[in-house]
C-alpha cells in the first residue's frame, strides 16, 4: 500500500481520496457522544454499536465482513504508515476522525489508550433454530455465562471451529463488551450470536425444530465423546461457578462429562466447549471423508 512521503500530510491523503477528516471536537461532537454511550451494556443495545480497539481488530472487523461506521485515530497515528494502510483499508462509508490522545483517552476512559478505535454495527439475533433444506447446524449455547475474558475465549474457539452460532442465555455477559471483544481477537465480526432470556426456552425451541441437545456436568456419566453430534445439535456450557442449570441439564438429551485425571475436576468453560465442538467437528469430518478404494474406512 502507498505511504505518505516526507512532505504529505494527512490531510493531503484525505484530499487525494476525496474524503474529508473529521476532527473530533471534544466531548459534545457525536462521535464522542457515541464512544463514551458504548461504554456500557445498556448503551452499546441503544446505540446499536461497539468498539473495536487497536489495529489489528480495526482491521480484522473490515476484513470479517463487520460493518464498520467509524474509524477514530489519533494524529500520530493516522499519520504513521499502519495509519495509512488503516484508512486506504476503510471502505468510503466509513466516517475517519481524528482526535488528540487526551480527547481518545477521556472519550474511553482506557488504560493504556489505544492509538486507533472503531465503532462496529452490533448485529443481535433472535434465536431461530429452524433449519434450511439439507443443513446439519451445530450450536453453541451458553447459559448464565458470567466472565467476559471466558466468554471472549469461548467465541475465539467457535470461530476457529466453523459453528452454525452461538446461543447466549440465561443473562450471560454482554458479548459485545471490550474485554469479551479483546479476548474474541473479533470473532464476533463474523460469528452469529443469538441472544435469548431464558435457557429452558431456548432448548424446547430447539427440540422442536429436531435438534439434539448436549449438557455438561461433572456428575454425568457418558463421555463427552460417546455422543454422535452428526444430526443437528446443539451443545450447552453453563456458568463458571454452578454449571449449567438443572432445569436445563433436566430438558436435555444427553448430559456429558469430560474425564479430568488430575487433582483439579473443573474446567474453564471455554475450554470444556472447545474440547465438544473439536470433537463434533472430527466426527462431521470423519464421516464426510472419502472411502478407500478397498471399500474399508480410514483409521481415525
Amino acid at each position: 500500500m502507498s505511504k505518505l512521503s516526507t512532505s504529505g500530510s494527512i490531510d493531503h491523503l484525505f484530499s487525494q481520496r476525496e474524503r474529508t477528516p473529521h476532527l473530533l471536537g471534544g466531548v459534545k461532537d457525536p462521535i464522542s457522544q457515541q464512544l463514551r454511550r458504548i461504554k456500557t451494556a445498556g448503551g452499546r443495545r441503544r446505540e446499536g454499536l461497539y468498539l473495536a480497539e487497536g489495529p489489528d481488530l480495526c482491521a480484522r472487523a473490515v476484513r470479517y465482513g463487520a460493518e464498520v461506521t467509524a474509524f477514530i485515530g489519533t494524529d500520530r497515528f493516522l499519520e504513521s504508515s499502519s495509519g495509512v494502510e488503516l484508512i486506504e483499508l476503510m471502505p468510503s462509508a466509513v466516517k475517519i476522525c481524528r482526535a488528540s490522545e487526551g480527547l481518545l483517552n477521556k472519550c474511553l476512559e482506557a488504560k493504556p489508550t489505544p492509538p486507533c478505535v472503531a465503532l462496529v454495527r452490533r448485529i443481535e439475533r433472535v434465536w431461530n433454530p429452524k433449519k434450511a433444506v439439507g443443513e446439519v447446524p451445530l450450536w453453541l449455547g451458553v447459559d448464565a455465562g458470567e466472565n467476559a475474558d471466558n466468554l471472549g475465549m469461548l467465541l475465539r474457539s467457535a470461530e476457529a471451529t466453523g459453528v452454525s452460532g452461538v446461543l447466549l442465555s440465561g443473562g450471560t455477559v454482554d458479548p459485545w463488551g471490550r474485554r469479551v471483544v479483546r479476548a474474541a481477537r473479533g470473532a464476533m465480526f463474523s460469528l452469529p450470536l443469538a441472544l435469548h432470556e431464558s435457557s429452558v426456552d431456548a432448548v424446547i425451541k430447539a427440540q422442536s425444530e429436531g435438534y439434539q441437545v448436549i449438557t455438561t456436568s461433572a456428575k454425568a456419566t457418558l463421555r463427552y465423546t460417546e455422543v454422535d453430534y452428526r444430526t443437528p445439535t446443539l451443545i450447552i456450557v453453563g456458568n463458571e461457578h454452578h454449571g449449567v442449570d438443572e432445569a436445563v441439564v433436566e430438558r436435555s438429551d444427553q448430559c456429558v462429562m469430560i474425564p479430568m485425571l488430575g487433582h483439579i475436576h473443573s474446567l474453564n468453560i471455554a475450554v470444556a466447549a472447545s474440547l465438544m465442538m473439536f470433537e463434533a467437528q472430527r466426527q462431521r469430518e470423519w464421516e464426510a471423508a472419502p472411502r478407500s478404494a478397498e471399500g474399508h474406512d480410514y483409521v481415525d
